[in-house]
């Protein structure tokens, strides 16, 4: 059974920080997961710097050396066909 883990999340709504979303603590399964609760919607592991969206930190990790990056999902719009 896996454990729920407390993270270190800071939002960058937009690909840009914001003082308003600074680091906040969420319980979450995993990193995916604790990113987005904090969104709110589904994010991805690669993207675009224009894109990130989330960076999370396990709390209490010291061996953790920097924060994994979660980017907008990318839609594809097929409306034009």
């Amino acid at each position: 059974m896996q454990t729920k883990r407390l993270y270190q999340v800071q939002a960058w709504l937009h690909g840009q920080w914001s003082r308003e979303h600074n680091w906040c603590k969420v319980e979450a399964f995993s990193e995916e997961e604790a990113a987005q609760k904090v969104c709110g919607v589904a994010l991805a592991t690669s993207g675009k710097l224009a894109q990130l969206r989330a960076r999370v930190l396990t709390l209490g990790d010291r061996r953790q050396s920097r924060a994994t990056s979660f980017y907008a999902v990318e839609r594809h719009d097929n409306s034009h066909r």
